[in-house]
């Protein structure tokens, strides 16, 4: 009998001493043995069951290496963030205040019984343009406004509607509950309440944060989605009694679908009742004009699973804010902002926060074309980073920490194109457009902008044969205007003592050759901590030439777009 070496590394070399011990066996194994017979076909179905077996051995390791690029199960991503102390965010409500002011036609005395309204938290209304329900969120069950002549007062109002589920204590420790939604609709971030018996319990972050019998519970976003609600062993937090009623209110979001970037006068309908001084429903926007008195915005989608997977590295298990890339970590998470940077100065940690850009700007807008207020912060939403920082994480209580709006550094673009024959140039010029808003508004860069970046998006134009890209910086040019400036306006005058030219003395310090804001060998974008590069004119360089900063018309602007030349179309296929 023959003996198979089943020392070989590789099915495909056991398959064949299978096959050869076989031929020897039978005699006119030409005939009797083939892949159509019964050995033959035997083998060929176990090498096939073992290449798929292979293949989806292999497709598992590669999708719980989170090294491997090409590894975006979102399960397993969430997954393994959760298992490593990270808390993937949940969609962010949009919040704002509305302003209430009595029309002028209307009859306090026969509209609004006792000249009083009495107005309740989780007030559900709606906006007309959008058709998203927002609740009220005044901080208190009930408010009451009496009601005089010119009357005006504001209601803090947060995009989403309230839900409850109600579960049942086993007595267990450990016992766990989990909310979940299905649609595009998710668990708020930060609006999760649990109320056991009738008293609300605190919500932690971990269940080593609470303390022995603590009414107090762990939410976190769950395995499965939504979130996960967690109680004690006694040893940290209270156990609910058996047959406790757990009520659970969260709030449904939209996420940034719910922000508003309009400010219409009565573009809202209340749903919920609002009662006068005699207990009846009255219609509130029948008596009073209801209008946006600080933006709605803030409202941000749930953390993608691409920065679940880049944040991993730096996710801490102390909950505790010390160093800039927690504080950048921390607020990366809310999902507002598309450009975070931290850095530590003198002591203070100085967080520079650019919103995203995408959630300030209307539909029809780009990055050229967008308000240039988008880019920076107002006083009040530093105040709303300032509230989640404070609220969401513990800062180490001798760090100091400020918020700031980036220092915005002005550059244009110089694209340098050489297209095909066969295509327009307004095509071209609106493909080279889209492209270089796409890659700004996506910034993700932290001390440098490469030209190869804009290159290789710029590359992928199948009209383009050939382009380049030169940067002009606005702090560069200022320089050295100013210099020059000096220098012209000094008039050259003889110190006969001296025997030396007074001009010279005054611009000695004048370097020709220095460069700013970008880099002298590449030219690369260059920046600070505390910068956000913009692509923006509105200003003259050094030869007294105007960049307007409307991206449209002829006059050099924020883009030049400057052909050099054509391609003919059918040497496409032979580049």
């Amino acid at each position: 009998m023959a003996i198979i070496n089943f020392s070989s590394i590789t099915f495909s070399g056991i398959k064949s001493e299978i096959e050869a011990f076989l031929k020897e066996e039978y005699n006119k194994s030409g005939i009797l043995f083939s892949p159509a017979s019964p050995y033959g076909h035997i083998l060929s179905v176990i090498e096939n069951l073992h290449q798929m077996s292979i293949l989806y051995l292999k497709n598992a390791i590669n999708q719980f290496d989170l090294s491997d690029p090409n590894s975006n199960n979102p399960r397993i991503i969430r997954n393994a963030a959760l298992v490593a102390g990270h808390n993937p965010g949940r969609a962010i409500s949009a919040t704002g205040t509305l302003k209430l002011t009595l029309k002028a036609d209307s009859n306090i005395d026969s509209d609004i019984s006792g000249g009083r309204l009495t107005i309740s938290n989780k007030t559900l209304l709606k906006n007309n343009t959008n058709a998203l329900s927002y609740s009220l969120n005044i901080g208190t069950d009930t408010v009451t406004h009496k009601i005089t002549p010119n009357y005006t007062f504001y209601l803090p109002i947060i995009q989403g509607t309230w839900k409850q589920k109600k579960f049942t204590s086993n007595g267990n420790q450990l016992q766990s509950y989990s909310v979940t939604e299905i649609g595009s609709k998710d668990v708020e971030n930060f609006n999760v309440e649990v109320i056991v018996n009738g008293d609300i319990w605190s919500t932690k972050k971990h269940i080593w944060e609470m303390l022995p019998d603590e009414k107090a519970c762990v939410v976190r976003t769950g395995f499965n989605g939504g979130v996960d609600i967690v109680f004690g062993n006694e040893g940290y937090g209270l156990i609910p009694t058996i047959s406790s009623i757990i009520e659970i209110n969260y709030l449904i979001t939209y996420g940034s679908t719910g922000n508003i970037f309009r400010r219409t006068s009565n573009d809202w309908k209340f749903i919920d009742d609002v009662i006068d001084g005699s207990g009846e429903t009255i219609n509130i926007t029948d008596l009073f004009n209801v209008d946006i008195y600080t933006d709605i915005n803030f409202g941000a989608d749930g953390e993608t699973i691409a920065f679940t997977k880049n944040i991993l590295p730096i996710a801490s298990n102390n909950f505790v804010l010390g160093l800039p890339q927690q504080y950048a970590y921390e607020i990366k998470k809310l999902g507002v902002f598309s450009h975070v940077n931290a850095y530590e100065k003198t002591g203070t940690v100085f967080v520079v926060a650019t919103p995203n850009v995408r959630l300030f700007k209307n539909q029809n807008a780009n990055y050229f074309t967008v308000d240039i207020r988008a880019f920076s912060l107002d006083r009040y939403e530093k105040s709303k980073i300032d509230k989640y920082l404070k609220t969401g994480g513990n800062i180490q209580l001798t760090k100091k920490y400020k918020i700031d709006s980036p220092t915005l550094s002005y550059y244009i673009m110089n694209i340098f194109v050489i297209p095909y024959s066969d295509s327009t140039d307004d095509s071209v010029n609106s493909q080279i457009l889209d492209k270089i808003s796409e890659y700004f508004l996506d910034l993700t860069r932290i001390d440098r902008i490469p030209k190869l970046d804009l290159i290789r998006e710029l590359s992928t134009i199948t009209d383009i044969h050939s382009i380049d890209i030169q940067f002009v910086s606005k702090k560069n040019e200022d320089y050295h205007k100013e210099n020059m400036t000096k220098i012209l306006n000094t008039q050259e005058s003889y110190d006969s003592r001296l025997k030396t030219d007074v001009s010279v003395r005054r611009t000695s310090n004048y370097n020709q050759n220095t460069v700013i804001g970008l880099d002298p060998i590449l030219g690369d974008i260059l920046f600070e901590p505390e910068e956000l590069p913009i692509i923006r004119g509105g200003w003259y360089d050094r030869n007294n030439i105007y960049y307007s900063s409307d991206i449209d018309g002829n006059q050099m602007k924020s883009v030049n777009i400057i052909k050099k030349g054509v391609v003919d179309s059918k040497n496409r296929n032979n580049t």
